[in-house]
Formats: C-alpha cells, sequence, structure tokens
C-alpha cells in the first residue's frame, strides 16, 4: 500500500472510535476485567504479605488481599482515592474502639456506643463511600483485637494498605479505558431518540392520539439513557488519568466525546419537542392544539428527523443525504405554516414552537456534519506526506 493509501485508512481509523473500540475490545468488558484485576492483587498483596517479616502480617496476613478488593476500581484516581479513604476508615474506626475501651469500663456499652458513635463518624465526608469502615473496623478492634490491640490495628491498617498499594499498581501497569461501555451507551441513545421521533410522528397522524400521561412518558424516556451516556463518557475520562496508555487513545476518546456531545444536543431538542407536544395538549380533548393541515408535514419532518439519528447508532457523523431530506421536509413545513390563517393566537404560537424546535434539531445536526467534515480534513493535512 502506498503513502497516501496508508494515510488515508490511518485517517479513516481516527475517525471511527466505535469500530476502534470493537476491533480492539478496548474496555469491551469492564466489570470482567476489573474482577479479573482484583483477584490477582488479591493474589499477589497474599503471597507479599506473608513474605513479611513481621508477627502481625503473619498473624493477620488475610487483610492485604482485603485491601486489595477494597482499591479495585477501573481508574487509577478511584483506585488510589478509595484506598486512601477505606485506610482513614479503619484508622478512624481502630481509635474509636481503643479509646472506648479506654474510657468505658462496663463491656455491656461498649459494642452499642462504638457502633452508634462510628455511624456517626462516618457521616463526615472525608470517609466517602467507605464509610462504613468506621464503624466495622471498631467492631473488629472489639471482637479480634482484644488480646493485642495495637499490633492488631498496626496489622489491619497496614497490611490493608499494602493491598491496595498493590491493587493500584496493576491499575496503573493494565489500565482499563472502557470505550466500549460508552459505544453501547451512545447505541442506545441513538435509538431511544429515533424511535422518539417515530413515536411523536405517529403520534400527530394517529387516530387515536395518545393521552397526557402517555406524552409524558415519552418525555420521561430519554432521561435515564442519556444519563448512562454521561456517567459512561466520566468513566472514560477518569480512566485517562494517571494512565500509562491515555496518548494511545486520546483522540479516539476526544472524538467518542464529541460524537456524544451531539447525541446529547439532539437528545435535548427531542426532549424539547416532546414537551412542548405535551405543553400543546389541551385538557379534556383527544387531539393536539396543533392545526389540521400541519399535522403531516410536522409528522414528515419529525419522520426524516429520526432518519437522520438512527444511524448514528452506527455512524460518527449524519448521513448528507438523509440532512438533505430533512432540511426540505422542515422547509416545507414552514412554508405551510406561511401558507395557514390560523385561527387563534394558541394555534399560531404552537405552530411556530414546533417549526422551531424542528429547525434546532435540524441546526444540531448540520453542525454536527459540518464539523466532523472538518475534522476530516484536518486529519487527512496532518498525514499527508510532505514533499
Amino acid at each position: 500500500m502506498d503513502v497516501r493509501g496508508q494515510a488515508r485508512r490511518a485517517g479513516e481509523t481516527l475517525r471511527r472510535p466505535r469500530h476502534v473500540a470493537r476491533e480492539l475490545g478496548i474496555g469491551r468488558f469492564p466489570r470482567l476485567e476489573m474482577a479479573v484485576k482484583a483477584a490477582l492483587a488479591a493474589t499477589i498483596a497474599w503471597q507479599v504479605a506473608q513474605l513479611l517479616p513481621v508477627p502481625a502480617a503473619e498473624q493477620y496476613p488475610y487483610y492485604a488481599p482485603l485491601g486489595a478488593v477494597v482499591a479495585a476500581y477501573p481508574s487509577v484516581r478511584s483506585s488510589v482515592g478509595e484506598s486512601v479513604r477505606s485506610v482513614l476508615g479503619v484508622i478512624a474506626g481502630a481509635v474509636l474502639a481503643l479509646g472506648a475501651e479506654a474510657l468505658l469500663p462496663a463491656q455491656g456499652v461498649l459494642v452499642p456506643v462504638v457502633v452508634g458513635v462510628g455511624v456517626l463518624v462516618a457521616g463526615f465526608r472525608v470517609f466517602g463511600d467507605q464509610r462504613s469502615w468506621v464503624p466495622i473496623a471498631a467492631l473488629f478492634v472489639l471482637v479480634v483485637g482484644t488480646q493485642d490491640p495495637l499490633v492488631y490495628v498496626t496489622a489491619y491498617s497496614g497490611l490493608t494498605l499494602l493491598g491496595a498499594a498493590v491493587s493500584v499498581l496493576l491499575t496503573m501497569l493494565l489500565p482499563t479505558v472502557p470505550l466500549s461501555q460508552s459505544t453501547r451507551a451512545m447505541v442506545r441513545l441513538a435509538t431511544t431518540l429515533a424511535d422518539q421521533l417515530d413515536d411523536l410522528a405517529d403520534g400527530l397522524t394517529s387516530a387515536d392520539p395518545p393521552t397526557s400521561s402517555q406524552w409524558r412518558a415519552r418525555s420521561q424516556a430519554i432521561d435515564p439513557v442519556l444519563a448512562s451516556v454521561r456517567a459512561s463518557g466520566l468513566d472514560v475520562r477518569r480512566s485517562l488519568r494517571a494512565n500509562a496508555r491515555a496518548h494511545r487513545e486520546r483522540g479516539v476518546v476526544d472524538r467518542q466525546r464529541g460524537e456524544a456531545l451531539v447525541l446529547d444536543a439532539v437528545a435535548t431538542r427531542t426532549s424539547d419537542l416532546t414537551d412542548l407536544l405535551l405543553d400543546v395538549h389541551v385538557p379534556g380533548r383527544t387531539e393536539l392544539d396543533l392545526a389540521e393541515p400541519l399535522r403531516e408535514p410536522t409528522a414528515r419532518a419529525l419522520r426524516a428527523a429520526a432518519a437522520v439519528v438512527r444511524p448514528l447508532a452506527q455512524e460518527s457523523r449524519p448521513r448528507p443525504d438523509e440532512v438533505t431530506t430533512m432540511r426540505h421536509a422542515v422547509q416545507h413545513l414552514s412554508q405551510v405554516l406561511a401558507e395557514q390563517d390560523l385561527p387563534g393566537a394558541r394555534s399560531r404560537e404552537a405552530a411556530g414552537a414546533v417549526v422551531t424546535g424542528l429547525r434546532r434539531l435540524l441546526g444540531a445536526l448540520v453542525g454536527a456534519s459540518e464539523d466532523q467534515r472538518r475534522r476530516e480534513q484536518e486529519d487527512a493535512d496532518a498525514l499527508r506526506p510532505s514533499t
């Protein structure tokens, strides 16, 4: 293959982050990868603890793999943060138990006092999601470490920290960038949005229009899928911090983030359209407050929008032909609206708002297509061999 052919193929690879994620299997099964790394880290921590020439380690080696499991998170930052919080929780619980044992002479009140105070102390934000370690560690010190509490506390906190360090190191050496998880969320969002637009079109032309509750259900259907895309995108960005492989995946991640932003904008416009159709629903009637001559062209524009959005589940940019079809449909709707003599301000406002919503949706999709073409040109320029 000549140099230009190689450059073109490299550009195609850069432009298709979803294809890259599928082919390389990057983060394809993040939960499985995390489970394997947690098991490996626990095994290594167990072996290291048994090799330490310290009586506490010989007596309580199982706290090392426990620390490895506590620090088993997909990203280095999460592993370090949760490790520190868990060790702080263990130390706080140990101090609480030792203090209570020294101050309370009656053994019968130790457990309720330690548990109650431990739960209160665990409420401090510094412990985060590891807050449960405070009362748990306090109970362990009271029940297990009664013979030599200082040795037990040292072993508990020290070996937990050792196991956590092993887990963090393993996460740094074998990082995961969950691109495929993010890709699946984006596929679901694109499909959900396209289905939503088709449903809106069907509702406008149906002989039995949806009720207010049905419109409201459609309005809320996008939210959990959009939240999943945002959360998975955040997981990907977090995974790049302190990640030795980050420089290799940065381009793919940036492009996938651009695609997610486009879908986010499309989701916002689609939600606005859905809410609008809910708002113009007149209580006591089973039809929308949208003039009859406008319903069919509005439905046609919505279906054209769905045809543009649906391929985004597999492709990185809208197809130009389908964008053109949607543009013509919106223009036709605008023309029909201009020719209508609508009775009442409410009908005119409703029709104008629907046209505006469709124009905004079209603008988001056209902007995505133009941005993608500009990025492709930049890739081609960067990969073109110098003469």
